[in-house]
């Protein structure tokens, strides 16, 4: 790992402690990590909707979804509250799959050589406009955290997301800040900690 990543960064995410989106930023004149989505690969505003998602990284089966795909899944509700910016407090539901159901189906790749290496498993979930977030996968693994945090489709009301959520977000029920509530998400990526 570059020199340039800040340390205290580097163990939260190790330790799967890190619960707040995270901003993608490099060091002046570094090289950035070819994890990290480059901005030129960002969307202008007009054109952010995203009809579709690609699940890769980590996993055996890497699959594109769109609206279809993800309603081969068995359905998951969130009723949330949390407040966003401007807007203040939100409280809505969604309707979708759950972040763990489909990484289980994708298969998370691990080394059995590493203990609990699925606890090193960290997930990174991009938008058109290139926002990141980042979910643990211990938080989500129903062994651990089992937080239902969910790759949202509808609303409650069955229809779908709103123009400016694109075809699936990310609803990350518990968390008091809506940072990890990602629109348009455009990948959704496994790593491994360093």
């Amino acid at each position: 790992m570059s020199s340039n990543h800040n340390p205290l960064t580097v163990a939260l995410l190790a330790l799967g402690l890190v619960s707040s989106a995270i901003p993608v930023m490099a060091a002046p004149n570094a090289t950035t990590p070819s994890t990290l989505t480059p901005q030129s690969a960002c969307v202008p505003a007009a054109e952010r909707y995203a009809r579709r998602f690609r699940l890769g990284g980590a996993v055996n089966s890497p699959k594109t979804f769109d609206y279809t795909a993800l309603k081969q899944y068995a359905p998951s509700k969130a009723n949330v509250a949390y407040y966003s910016g401007s807007a203040g407090l939100v409280t809505t539901s969604y309707v979708g799959v759950l972040l763990y159901d489909l990484l289980s189906k994708a298969g998370v790749i691990t080394d059995p050589d590493i203990k609990n290496d699925l606890n090193r498993k960290y997930v990174v979930i991009t938008a058109t406009d290139c926002y990141q977030t980042i979910v643990s996968y211990a938080e989500i693994d129903p062994g651990f955290g089992g937080q239902p945090v969910l790759v949202a489709y509808e609303n409650a009301d069955g229809t779908p997301l709103g123009s400016s959520e694109g075809m699936a977000r990310l609803v990350v029920p518990g968390d008091k800040k809506g940072g990890r509530y990602v629109s348009n998400v455009k990948s959704i990526t496994v790593r491994s900690a360093p």
